[in-house]
């Protein structure tokens, strides 16, 4: 069978692309046009897209990603990453999948060679089958944890949150918090305010800016991409977080903030992470997926505090690719610098703790 390998939405059927999506077992949001269009809202965001179509004109795998660069100029070389969640997405039923797996793979790193630092596939499944692929394109695999809660039974799933963030949860709506759905771009600003600080001075990783979830909202207004969820208390955002959907399979959490120590007897982040829970239960949902929680080599506090919230904690693992190793290297080097003193840090306040 003769297959035709197909670049950009000018190329590419949108309909065809978001039934082949949603068709999919391992099909998500993040493959889908919404999120391309997510993307190309962001003037330091590049979406691609590709598509191997068969003789019969059928998608037979699919995928997005998307060059991000942070800055301009010479700056630009330490920060532009070419980023892919959950793909590519692969028909396992056309014959010899693997050879057109090579096929995408080959058109995204002639693409993206010396355009970006590095590509990174986030896997949000099992791609293990296609393992040797990615490693014979010089691809590394790195173990990074998942932690995922079934939510298909609204009792079983809250049954297995652990009771101290239950409590936690209710003791923030009897003391006067809520949750809603975000609605304006004020609200949207709110938020962004409390998640800039924190990824400011706790988190050190780039953030995407204000525009970005303001698009968000625009299309979660519209019934796409997913929700917004705040904590409010008396009619001040204090937290939120960010849930993107593939309707009838998984609701994900992407962005989450709280301010959890301003305030006495609230817990905006346990209340968002519930309530994001308690969405997916009572909505149709499959599963809640925490999208990472670390690797598991390095000590990470949040991994222990989502482990709270039940779920099975999977090892999917990262596919990275670098294209500039000196480069590389060197942006390389600050990280690790920060993530050595953040594991002291942690040493030192669980010794304090015992």
């Amino acid at each position: 069978m003769n297959f035709r390998l197909l670049f950009g939405i000018s190329e590419i059927n949108r309909e065809k692309w978001s039934e082949f999506v949603s068709a999919h077992p391992h099909g998500t949001i993040f493959q889908s046009p919404e999120m391309f269009d997510l993307y190309a809202s962001v003037n330091s965001y590049k979406p691609l897209v590709y598509a191997l179509e068969d003789e019969n004109g059928a998608y037979r795998i699919l995928l997005l990603a998307v060059i991000i660069d942070d800055f301009k100029g010479w700056m630009g070389q330490f920060s532009s990453r070419t980023l892919i969640y959950g793909g590519p997405i692969i028909d396992l039923n056309t014959e010899h999948p693997e050879l057109l797996t090579e096929i995408v793979l080959d058109a995204l790193i002639k693409e993206v060679r010396k355009k970006s630092l590095y590509i990174q596939i986030r896997n949000l499944t099992d791609l293990s089958l296609f393992e040797p692929v990615f490693r014979s394109k010089s691809f590394v695999k790195h173990d990074h944890l998942n932690l995922i809660v079934r939510t298909a039974n609204t009792e079983e799933t809250i049954n297995c949150i652990s009771k101290s963030k239950i409590r936690q949860a209710r003791q923030s709506l009897m003391n006067g918090a809520e949750v809603v759905q975000a609605t304006t771009v004020e609200e949207i600003h709110e938020f962004y305010l409390i998640l800039e600080k924190m990824y400011r001075t706790r988190i050190h990783k780039p953030l995407p800016p204000e525009s970005f979830f303001q698009t968000f909202l625009e299309a979660s207004n519209k019934g796409k991409l997913g929700v917004i969820l705040l904590a409010k208390l008396k009619g001040h955002v204090i937290g939120g977080i960010v849930c993107p959907v593939s309707p009838g399979k998984t609701l994900f959490e992407w962005y989450i903030c709280g301010e959890d120590k301003a305030y006495q007897k609230i817990h905006p982040s346990v209340l968002l992470t519930y309530s994001a829970i308690e969405y997916a239960a009572k909505n149709g949902f499959q599963k809640f997926d925490f999208m990472g929680i670390g690797n598991p080599d390095i000590p990470y506090g949040v991994r222990e505090f989502k482990s709270k919230f039940g779920g099975r904690t999977v090892n999917y693992g990262r596919f990275l690719l670098v294209n500039n190793k000196p480069i590389y290297l060197l942006a390389s080097l600050g990280y690790i610098v920060l993530t050595f003193f953040k594991i002291i840090t942690f040493q030192r306040d669980r010794k304090k703790q015992g």
